[in-house]
């Protein structure tokens, strides 16, 4: 199209000279045709002005998505004999650096990080220390370069050279898990250790490093030929050792060899050679399960005032033997009333009469350092109004009760009234179970030897509601407080309005226990069963939902699943999952075959 400033001044100069023309020939008739055609030029000409002193932006094109690509680097990727003390890298477009600090894995890793800085197209990275000699260095920028301008990432780029005349070349790829969940661990460390005592990884940083991806996966690339420790780490304070207790951790069982990778043919003339990646199909994979160590040391946790005279103590782990001795006021005799929760590492201590309005104790447990603790026997008061009517009602003389559930009970469970201190005197004739008027028998006994846990079993049937009546003074506790009088409404689900799950299970070894984990929404535990054989396993009433199926390989059969340890060369104990998420709707039943997995495969 032809330009619209270019064509006006034409026709100016046509005009002149036609005007030119005319006074030459005196032809008035020309002179006004001419001095019509000039006002009308001279007006296109200011409205052309206006447009231009009124610039519009320009709509612009598609956004650029396209990553920068290294055109040139000085020395050639993967070259060998490297004695300078910098990289030059140089791109199609300009890029810059984001968090280099976490992105950037070198390996073998370097004492101080290298400077970057950047001069045009290039991007100039820089050694602070003296290089290793005869080393293959690999630097993984992860997505730390990206573009200037819509910061588009050059992914999973690497560059490599050596220090010596051979550039190695042999791989390790694989796949870091979670021990408990098995779902893939990302951003962790995994690393090869030339020297391969068990204590290195406490010690030394490591010969190779590589950082696992979303998916968990990490390949070690441009290997030397030997035997490594492959260990793992969730490195908490980025020194590359082991040495925090926060830290988790996975290692291999035994010492590992590098392969020879497939690598696919390029054009000699191409710059792919920056790019390459190595075909690890071929190659063993390393499973690693990371997991947390257990510190094996007895220790307190927390002491703390539960409400007015009662005191819970929590340990790291289950009590063996504890102690309490109480030294200010000197208390003696039966001065408390000690319970435990299921898992035997949470105390309440009930103090009935302690004649002070705080205590001073020593708190000790088998294998634990005997420690002192003070705390007072009274809440803090509150001023707010709706904080001080709770406080009140908390300080009322009564015994509180809470049963386990709100309103349905499922066929064939045990209803739980849980009292906040210990029975020490009950009428159980002053409790009655009634259905449709009809007065019922149900079995009613403590679970526990402080009594705070009263069982209520009955054969309940579907659709049929239910009445608990606790009469007042039904129970006395151990502070002299008496329940009020209570009353519990309750109907048992039908199956026409839950589900129900039929897993035929089959073990693959016996010798040890598997525990089998009915799971709900975000691994939410319903129900647990641990079989030894062949078992059919009903879980019913379940309400619509999604599930799925856990199994937990008990080799040590104590109930529970087992952290590992490095030094003792212990794996985690194993678990799995059956493939099949199980989506359950109302009046459905489901049956699944599931012929557990060997453990010796996972």
């Amino acid at each position: 199209m032809p330009n619209p400033e270019l064509l006006i001044v034409n026709c100016y100069l046509l005009v002149v000279k036609f005007t030119i023309f005319a006074l030459l020939n005196q032809d008035m008739s020309h002179l006004l045709s001419i001095h019509k055609i000039f006002h009308g030029l001279s007006t296109a000409f200011l409205l052309l002005l206006v447009a231009c002193a009124n610039p519009v932006s320009p709509t612009g094109g598609p956004k650029d998505t396209t990553p920068p690509s290294v055109t040139k680097s000085v020395p050639a990727n993967q070259s060998v004999n490297f004695n300078a003390d910098k990289v030059i890298l140089t791109f199609d477009e300009f890029v810059t650096l984001k968090d280099v600090s976490t992105q950037l894995v070198v390996s073998p890793p370097m004492a101080e990080q290298p400077e970057f800085t950047t001069r045009g197209k290039n991007l100039i990275m820089k050694f602070k220390e003296e290089l290793r000699t005869n080393t293959t260095y690999n630097f993984f920028f992860a997505n730390a370069i990206v573009d200037l301008t819509e910061s588009n990432p050059l992914a999973g780029y690497q560059f490599t050279f050596s220090t010596g005349p051979i550039l190695d070349s042999l791989t390790i790829g694989g796949k870091l898990l979670n021990a408990f969940t098995n779902q893939p661990v990302k951003d962790a460390f995994v690393m090869l250790y030339d020297t391969v005592y068990d204590s290195v990884p406490y010690k030394t940083r490591p010969y190779y490093l590589a950082r696992t991806g979303t998916s968990g996966e990490f390949n070690l690339n441009n290997l030397r030929d030997g035997k490594y420790l492959m260990f793992a780490l969730t490195d908490g304070n980025a020194d590359y050792i082991y040495n925090l207790p926060s830290e988790e951790i996975a290692f291999a069982d035994t010492l590992i060899s590098p392969g020879v990778p497939d690598i696919k043919p390029v054009k000699p003339d191409s710059l792919n050679k920056d790019t390459l990646k190595p075909e690890l199909s071929k190659l063993p994979v390393y499973l690693l399960r990371r997991f947390k160590e257990a510190d094996s040391v007895q220790k307190l946790v927390r002491a703390s005032l539960s409400r007015e005279n009662v005191i819970s103590v929590v340990f790291k782990y289950p009590v063996r033997n504890p102690v309490f001795e109480a030294l200010k006021p000197a208390l003696t005799g039966n001065w408390n009333i000690i319970g435990h929760n299921r898992t035997l590492d949470t105390l309440t201590l009930w103090i009935p009469a302690p004649g002070a309005d705080s205590l001073r104790m020593v708190v000790a447990d088998s294998g634990y350092t005997r420690d002192t603790v003070e705390l007072s026997l009274k809440p803090r008061e509150t001023t707010s109004g709706r904080n001080r009517d709770k406080d009140k009602a908390a300080l009322q003389p009564t015994l509180g009760l809470k049963q386990n559930i709100s309103g349905r009970i499922k066929p064939g469970r045990v209803l739980i009234i849980n009292f906040t201190e210990p029975v020490i005197r009950v009428d159980f004739s002053k409790i009655a179970l009634i259905s449709d008027s009809i007065p019922l028998k149900p079995d009613i006994s403590f679970d526990d030897s402080v009594k705070t846990r009263l069982s209520i079993r009955y054969p309940w049937k579907e659709g049929k509601s239910y009445l608990l009546i606790i009469n007042d003074s039904t129970f006395t506790g151990a502070f002299g407080h008496c329940n009020d009088s209570t009353g519990i409404k309750f109907s048992a689900l039908t199956e026409a309005e839950t589900s129900s799950l039929k897993i035929n299970a089959d073990i693959p070894v016996p010798g040890i226990d598997y525990i089998i984990q009915l799971l709900g929404d975000k691994e939410k535990l319903i129900e647990q069963r641990i079989i030894n054989s062949k078992t059919s396993l009903n879980f019913s009433y379940l309400s619509p939902g999604k599930y799925r199926i856990k199994v937990i390989y008990d080799a040590n059969r104590n109930g529970r699943w087992d952290t590992g340890d490095y030094l003792k060369k212990r794996q985690p104990e194993v678990v799995d999952y059956h493939p099949k998420e199980f989506e359950l709707r109302a009046n459905w039943t489901l049956e699944e075959d599931w012929a557990i997995p060997s453990p010796e495969r996972k």
